[in-house]
């Protein structure tokens, strides 16, 4: 026959022993709660970065696109340096031989004649509303003293010679400089040959109208 069973020794609720197991467990629950609690808020603070960042990029590069497309845009035209921008004249077109103060002999700006405008060399001076519409139409007008020494009136036209539109050579008497080229709204003066090609390069075709205008060089 089994023995008596020994009956379990009750422990005191009061044992130092058992309070400090007991101590032991609620202090290392309080631990892992605040370890979960750290990890939570540090969970939550990277979710919160990672959100301004994606933000951040999203605006950065919608500015980076808009600076782009700005740029692109509204990229200033380039200017030949010491350029004259005289006042604009408004841009309308005149009767059939019409005529029209521009108040100067060469100008940048204005009424124009209907019909295509005259692209090419002329030995007589056209007309400023010839010139004026040639102007409109994207040309680039390129006027001589007629006493221009033979030399320089060859490379002038050797010059205007490389460009297949929009190019109109004509002598004017009176004029204060050898060579004066004119585009729309701009002027500049020369000396000699030299600079012109550079105005020819950055204002032809740059104007208020478009047409075509050979040159028949």
């Amino acid at each position: 026959m089994p023995g008596p069973q020994k009956k379990k020794r009750k422990r005191n609720r009061h044992d130092p022993d058992r309070t400090r197991v007991a101590a032991q467990r609620e202090e290392a629950k309080r631990r892992q709660r605040e370890e979960r609690r750290k990890a939570a808020a540090t969970e939550e603070r990277k979710e919160k970065w990672l959100t301004l960042l994606k933000r951040w990029g999203r605006y950065a590069l919608i500015g980076t696109a808009v600076t782009v497309v700005a740029l692109f845009l509204f990229k200033a035209d380039p200017e030949v340096e010491g350029v004259e921008a005289p006042i604009e004249i408004r841009a309308i077109e005149l009767a059939v031989d019409g005529v029209f103060d521009y108040g100067t002999s060469t100008p940048t700006s204005g009424e124009f004649l209907p019909g295509d405008p005259a692209c090419g060399v002329f030995n007589e001076q056209i007309t400023s509303e010839e010139a004026a519409t040639a102007i409109y139409y994207g040309a680039v007008v390129l006027w001589y003293r007629p006493d221009l020494p033979a030399a320089d009136l060859e490379a002038l036209l050797a010059t205007a010679g490389e460009y297949d539109s929009h190019v109109v050579v004509s002598p004017q008497e009176g004029l204060t400089e050898p060579i004066i080229a004119t585009a729309w709204n701009r002027l500049m003066r020369y000396e000699s040959t030299e600079g012109v090609a550079e105005f020819l390069d950055i204002y032809r075709k740059r104007a208020a109208g478009d047409g075509d205008c050979p040159t028949g060089f």
